[in-house]
């Protein structure tokens, strides 16, 4: 399923959970489906991690693809779309100017990720920060999503 059949799908399923008012501002923004893992995902939810990060080895999404107040729904690895946040700030590192350990001291707090997390990310070159606005929750629902992209722009 390509991205369009994907966003007309989330749309549909959205229409049925929000106002008239707030499904025509969700319509008329930029969105990206982000997968997330446990336990980053409650932590999410909880209001607790309030910076989503991702980090890579090359130029991937959404390294510099997003916008602040772009809409990302959040998708559970293996499940449901649980809920969307707007972005607040967009923070973007090339890793080979900036090293990783400036974003450990400064960010790691908000991110509430553990030492195996910078254990897997020490090689990466690209770091890509999402401060998280305002998430609202869902009632959850499926959608026909394959393959192992983390990151989906709508």
């Amino acid at each position: 399923m390509n991205s369009k059949e994907l966003k007309k799908q989330i749309l549909s399923n959205l229409k049925e959970q929000l106002s008239e008012k707030e499904f025509q501002w969700i319509e008329s923004k930029n969105m990206h489906l982000g997968i997330f893992t446990e336990p980053c995902l409650t932590y999410m939810l909880d209001g607790i991690k309030t910076i989503e990060s991702r980090f890579s080895k090359n130029r991937i999404l959404p390294y510099e693809q997003i916008e602040t107040n772009d809409i990302v729904l959040v998708k559970k690895s293996g499940g449901n779309i649980l809920a969307f946040f707007t972005i607040q700030e967009i923070l973007f590192f090339d890793l080979e100017k900036t090293p990783i350990s400036f974003i450990r001291k400064k960010y790691e707090k908000e991110l509430c990720v553990d030492q195996e997390f910078w254990k897997q990310k020490e090689n990466s070159r690209y770091a890509t920060l999402i401060r998280i606005e305002k998430i609202v929750k869902l009632k959850p629902f499926s959608i026909s999503k394959k393959g192992m992209q983390t990151w989906i722009q709508l």
